[in-house]
């Protein structure tokens, strides 16, 4: 066993913030749901996200925004699309529109970044009251100020759940492709554009086996396949209730796009298999493995989150690509961890491994391989108490592995959901390789190489945790 000490640098947080992560993103002091926009633009990643500026509730919906040189270390923006009395901000993305096809910026200048977003027209507004549909805004200056278009919306189909537009340019076909959803309907629409501003119907794709109560925010990526330069496309989808961990949650799908229409090539998978990775969606301008990230909550408990006055956290960043696996491809994600975090490295777990003292308001890793063949288990205990949270990654009998934060509180927190959806390893495997990574009240989990990830929150509220292993 060995541990790397390199300690982020310390900051003191008072009271509530005993919770807040220290390299997952976090609003200042308001509610924060999806992310939205999220772009790599000139060297410095940009992430929107749905955002009330008034408060720690679901409501007044608009666009925050936060930059980053690293994705570990935010700087907060002022409020880029801000809600008004007729029209909240909902979801949306971010493009750069390289070669000015818009004609937003002026003859000659840089091409600007667009923002595609849902306007969720209120009862005040005068015409389309209920009504959600996508519109544009616009920024000459690299994100820092929005117009919005005088145009909008841009695409309207006179629908209640119309919204989550994804949008990303198909050099093939040399056009602009919309991806959104008709949330109720169970519909992933496909619209087309030479100029992001007038859009033509494509498609419309649905599958029997994705369930829950709404679709929402739908991702369509184009992923590298091996290091043999081949790719394939990958739909990600996100859906509410009908998590693979119960409440919301997101799942993806390997197929084949030809610029219109997206054929499905495998059955749906869950791209994470905890209770806290909702509306994942990848940044634009990513050259070669996409990056995603997620919003780390779930809409069954995300109002009783215990963090007030901010609410949530994104989950770690991701990379995506794919690996021929029997007659298909696998999934495969790695955690995007900053190198100065703490690491504890365990080796192969056994019962006689020493237990390992941590400083808990630091962020750390833990890593080794656990054997399939017996349950076994690693435990975090926060605190010296026989009641101390305790958050348990195990092996059961059939060789499935878990993360169990039911006991991980140190106040009642989601009891409906303290484990997450089982990974069962292929065939014959005798041992699993983990990686996990703890921030406070965020958890992030990389099992068997990046074959299944796992992200769920914890609130230990504990300065000191032990980590040992044990049998059964």
């Amino acid at each position: 066993m060995t541990t790397t000490e390199q300690s982020l640098p310390r900051t003191e947080l008072p009271g509530a913030d005993v919770h807040r992560p220290r390299f997952h993103f976090t609003p200042e002091s308001t509610w924060m749901n999806d992310p939205n926009g999220m772009i790599l633009h000139d060297g410095r990643w940009h992430l929107f996200f749905q955002n009330n500026p008034l408060g720690s509730d679901h409501a007044n919906l608009s666009w925050g925004h936060a930059v980053s040189d690293d994705l570990a270390t935010w700087t907060h923006l002022p409020v880029a699309l801000r809600f008004s009395e007729q029209e909240m901000i909902f979801s949306g993305s971010v493009v750069h529109d390289a070669h000015n096809t818009s004609g937003l910026a002026a003859p000659g200048a840089p091409g600007p970044l667009v923002a595609l977003y849902t306007s969720a027209y209120t009862a005040a507004h005068p015409t389309r009251a209920g009504i959600q549909a996508q519109s544009i805004a616009y920024s000459t200056d690299g994100g820092t100020e929005w117009t919005r278009y005088a145009g909008n919306p841009v695409l309207d189909r006179d629908s209640a759940n119309f919204r989550d537009p994804k949008v990303f340019w198909h050099a093939e076909s040399r056009r602009w492709v919309m991806v959104t959803v008709e949330a109720v309907d169970f519909q992933v629409h496909l619209h087309t554009s030479e100029d992001l501003l007038s859009w033509e119907h494509a498609s419309v794709f649905t599958h029997p086996q994705i369930d829950g109560g709404i679709w929402e925010c739908p991702d369509l990526l184009r992923v590298p396949l091996g290091t043999g330069g081949d790719e394939a496309w990958v739909l990600v989808l996100s859906t509410n209730p009908g998590g693979p961990a119960g409440g919301s949650g997101t799942y993806a799908l390997i197929g084949d796009f030809d610029g219109r229409n997206f054929t499905p090539q495998s059955q749906p998978q869950p791209l994470d298999l905890g209770q806290d990775c909702y509306a994942a969606v990848s940044f634009s301008g990513v050259e070669g493995d996409p990056v995603l990230m997620g919003w780390m909550n779930n809409w069954d408990y995300a109002g009783q989150t215990p963090t007030d006055p901010w609410r949530s956290a994104m989950t770690l960043p991701r990379t995506l690509h794919l690996e021929p696996a029997g007659v298909g491809h696998q999934l495969i994600q790695h955690l995007a961890v900053p190198d100065s975090v703490r690491t504890v490295d365990l080796g192969a777990v056994g019962p006689e491994t020493e237990p390992v003292r941590l400083d808990a308001e630091e962020p750390f890793r833990v890593r080794g391989t656990l054997g399939l063949r017996s349950p076994q288990r690693v435990v975090l205990r926060f605190g010296e108490e026989p009641t101390a949270p305790e958050l348990v990654l195990a092996v059961d009998a059939e060789g499935r592995v878990v993360l169990d934060r039911s006991a991980a509180h140190d106040m009642e927190f989601a009891p409906d959901h303290g484990i997450s959806a089982p990974y069962t390893p292929v065939d014959g495997a005798e041992e699993i390789a983990f990686d996990l990574v703890i921030d406070r009240s965020c958890v992030d989990l990389e099992l068997d190489r990046g074959r299944a990830l796992v992200s769920q929150q914890i609130f230990p509220g504990a300065a000191e945790v032990s980590v040992r292993a044990e049998r059964g």
